[in-house]
């Protein structure tokens, strides 16, 4: 008997229940076990999760060979690639971890199509979580849609969470030694390697789950204290930062909260804590609305905003230009460039920044979320498709528990707020980092004696106080239409 563990975003070898289920079967049957990570160049989030997998994956392997086993990396289109490994190996069961959103949930659709075909078991383990989210229901027995009723109801679930089974060291003896060429890194990603984009953006990230366990333990002790209070300002280093680490899978989020919590009743948190546990659990409900709402990931949850933005397709020249625009981080507006620029350097955004750049993005250039989360999904390490999704949907108005249509983020005011000396914009946006601090938070066009060419900087490409004028005015308009 020999049981495949597929891997799509569990990349560790503790805290791991499809991997423990396996190894334990094979230690009660003296049957083995195949841990496979697939990689189909066609079914990617993007680059910089590529670039991420690129050492991700070899990090994995080690960590799996010191303890006696091996890691199978196979490239090209999946259904081909499982369907000859399961004929090629009598593979008998498949486990894996459900994972929601693109690419996982068609990828998983085929390795249905797959198992039926070969006459294969096919075991999902729905662990990922908190809890799951079947059982995730208000008292009328549906999902929850806005984010406060769901927390509080996740606080007073806490006993019914489990700790997160690891596997018996002693066990990974069972697993099946991979061919050599099934051991290397998949050529499409050895190619990233050698990328200068993707080089820039993992320089900046140590990868793998011994690093992802380390940040944890420095986050804890030295800025976790500080948390509530430095969380919204983009200068400081006031985060974990491990969101990365979670969506690859390096961390379980519930051995994280165990952590946390520890012996402690959650209510004795101090309030710090508490408002990081908060921040994680942000994460449960949007994995949470993905997988009762698959459709969101491309559809305004709310229908009445289905075609409030218009489609790519239908953009003006100056439209788009505002689109490169922002991918560039030329708007002329300093803390949303700041926050471009650094997603393009790091592969990651403060999450303060990224709801500003993407209600500029949506509200202020009126262009659609899905455009804006298709470049997050492309550059962003930690672009994980429930967040990136409900986050867009937040911003723009069309989501769950969604920010109100006339809320519309002033990046100035905002810069004033959370980077009142622009610390954050002059480390981004080093063209303005001779001005005076406040001087930095404005856009150039509201310092004319600047203009002369003296700070090569532009001018905003769009009007503030016009555009959100004229956002009003288009939500107006659709209110006044009947709803289908």
């Amino acid at each position: 008997m020999t049981t495949l563990v597929w891997l799509q975003r569990e990349l560790r070898t503790r805290h791991h229940p499809a991997l423990a289920a396996a190894l334990d079967r094979a230690r009660r049957h003296n049957s083995r076990v195949i841990v496979a990570y697939f990689h189909d160049p066609e079914q990617t989030i993007g680059a910089a999760n590529n670039a991420w997998l690129a050492q991700a994956l070899p990090r994995l392997q080690a960590d799996l060979q010191n303890l006696g086993a091996d890691l199978w990396m196979l490239e090209g289109p999946f259904q081909s690639q499982l369907n000859q490994l399961i004929e090629r190996h009598a593979i008998n069961d498949v486990f894996y971890t459900f994972q929601p959103g693109t690419p996982f949930c068609h990828l998983q659709r085929q390795a249905e199509a797959v198992c039926r075909r070969t006459h294969t078991a096919l075991t999902p383990f729905e662990t990922e979580n908190w809890l799951p989210y079947a059982r995730l229901t208000n008292q009328s027995g549906k999902p929850y849609k806005v984010y406060t009723p769901f927390f509080k109801s996740l606080q007073g679930r806490f006993d019914e969470l489990e700790p997160v089974p690891s596997p018996d060291p002693s066990a990974f003896k069972h697993c099946l030694p991979a061919p050599e060429a099934a051991r290397a890194l998949p050529e499409s990603l050895q190619q990233l390697l050698t990328h200068p984009w993707a080089l820039k953006i993992l320089k900046h990230w140590d990868i793998g789950e011994t690093a992802a366990w380390q940040q944890w333990q420095r986050f804890r002790a030295q800025t976790l204290s500080d948390y509530k209070d430095q969380r919204d300002f983009p200068a400081l280093d006031g985060t974990s930062r491990l969101s990365a680490a979670l969506h690859f899978g390096h961390l379980h989020p519930r051995a994280l909260l165990f952590d946390l919590i520890a012996d402690q009743a959650v209510n004795t948190l101090p309030s710090s804590s508490h408002t990081w546990m908060s921040q994680l659990a942000w994460r449960e409900f949007a994995r949470s609305i993905l997988w009762h709402f698959p459709q969101s990931e491309h559809h305004a949850f709310q229908p009445k905003f289905e075609r409030f933005y218009p489609p790519w397709d239908s953009l003006s020249e100056a439209d788009r230009e505002n689109y490169q625009a922002w991918c560039q981080g030329k708007t002329g507006v300093p803390i949303i460039d700041a926050g471009m620029r650094q997603l393009w350097e790091t592969g990651w955004m403060h999450n303060r920044v990224r709801m500003l750049t993407a209600s500029w993005l949506t509200k202020n250039a009126h262009i659609h979320w899905l455009d804006g989360a298709a470049w997050f999904a492309d550059t962003l390490v930690d672009a994980d498709p429930a967040n990136n999704t409900m986050g867009w949907q937040w911003v723009a108005g069309s989501g769950v528990d969604a920010s109100p249509y006339y809320r519309l983020f002033n990046p100035v005011r905002q810069s004033e707020r959370f980077d009142a000396e622009g610390e954050y914009i002059a480390r981004w946006v080093p063209e303005l980092a001779a001005l005076p601090g406040p001087q930095r938070r404005l856009p150039m066009d509201t310092k004319p004696d600047l203009l002369s060419g003296e700070v090569p900087y532009p001018p905003s490409r769009i009007d503030l106080t016009r555009s959100r004028e004229q956002h009003l005015a288009r939500v107006e308009q659709m209110k006044q239409r009947p709803q289908s």
